[in-house]
């Protein structure tokens, strides 16, 4: 392979001159730069990135790290992809790890993914999926920038250094859209023991109450995949005397296998019962009629991460203030009027 000394030998000039027309630093006249570039061209020389790196004790690289989520939803790819379009245009790579860790490990005890292990490797961390305050620990005592989705953070969310999506008050919003349209029987699906439809169940909670409205639903810590939950929530509401006339599911796959009950039992939708999810999940818009969701605006989240994580990169030490984003309710076709109780009541034995 062509060296640098080739390359300012075939041209005549001197090697800190062919740096500083590769690097496009100082001085050096049009005729000089055209040797260089032909003698770069002619002799196939390319640059050691590697090198270039080390000497600016830069890895130019960030981890995408995933924490304690079995799989890669399409949500997390959306964020994934944002991102990198982000860090590519500040030409630094982007790497992803999956990283599972107890919530009750001392910061010592955690087994770092072996990315972390190497001091320097990475530059930066935006942390995805169920993270602890350990972790976090660990980063800041390496003074190592990260950039968090604190969403599914247990506990209360730092005042710096955290992108939020407000599903809480979104949930709130979509109750009262589903009041709006007449119904009072408006039933939540969804496991409470997890921290993230336990804040939307709060929302929807606070919509209720302000109405003088019972809540209902199905909250149970059932191990299931969350098709099959949906599902088995869906059987359970429908033995209700009188059964909700709206379900809204915690997610979209929640709503989905509401979806497939329903459907089983020829319950139209949303003629009989309506139902929203949360996520706007780009796989679920096969569903006829559309289904009515939250969209969190992934991209976006993926988007200002990205950009939190620079700000921190580009100044050690620095904090960025945490920041939360709205979401915004998709109204679609599987929400309607609240039916007749009469026809609710015939349809329901039928």
């Amino acid at each position: 392979m062509a060296t640098i000394v080739d390359v300012a030998r075939r041209a005549g000039v001197s090697v800190a001159t062919v740096s500083r027309v590769l690097n496009g630093s100082g001085y050096a006249d049009p005729a000089t730069r055209t040797r260089v570039q032909q003698a770069v061209a002619d002799l196939g020389y390319q640059r050691n990135i590697h090198w270039s790196r080390l000497k600016s004790r830069s890895s130019r690289t960030i981890l995408f790290l995933l924490g304690n989520r079995d799989g890669f939803n399409p949500m997390h790819m959306r964020l994934l992809m944002a991102c990198e379009r982000v860090f590519q245009a500040h030409r630094y790579d982007l790497i992803f790890a999956r990283h599972e860790y107890p919530a009750a490990a001392r910061p010592p005890e955690l087994v770092l993914p072996s990315v972390l292990q190497q001091s320097g490797a990475v530059d930066g961390v935006v942390l995805a999926g169920v993270h602890y305050p350990n972790l976090l620990g660990v980063l800041e005592k390496r003074k190592l920038p990260y950039a968090l989705l604190a969403n599914d953070l247990p506990g209360p969310t730092p005042p710096h250094n955290c992108i939020l999506y407000d599903d809480r008050t979104a949930m709130d919003e979509a109750t009262c859209y589903l009041q709006r349209l007449g119904h009072r029987r408006i039933a939540y699906v969804g496991n409470r023991t997890l921290v993230w439809f336990e804040r939307r169940f709060q929302g929807y909670q606070a919509a209720m109450e302000r109405h003088a409205l019972p809540t209902s639903g199905v909250f149970e810590n059932w191990t299931l995949a969350n098709h099959d939950y949906g599902q088995l929530a869906a059987a359970q509401l429908l033995k209700e005397k009188p059964a909700p006339t709206a379900i809204i599911a915690g997610n979209d796959e929640l709503a989905a296998g509401v979806w497939k009950e329903l459907t089983k039992r020829r319950i139209a939708i949303p003629g009989q019962i309506s139902l929203m999810g949360v996520g706007d999940r780009v796989e679920y818009l096969v569903l006829e009629p559309a289904l009515t969701s939250i969209s969190v605006f992934a991209d976006q989240l993926g988007e200002r991460l990205a950009t939190m994580l620079l700000s921190r990169v580009a100044g050690p030490g620095a904090s960025v203030p945490t920041e939360t984003l709205p979401c915004k309710l998709m109204e679609r076709a599987s929400c309607g009027p609240r039916p007749e109780p009469r026809v609710m009541a015939l349809r329901m034995s039928s």
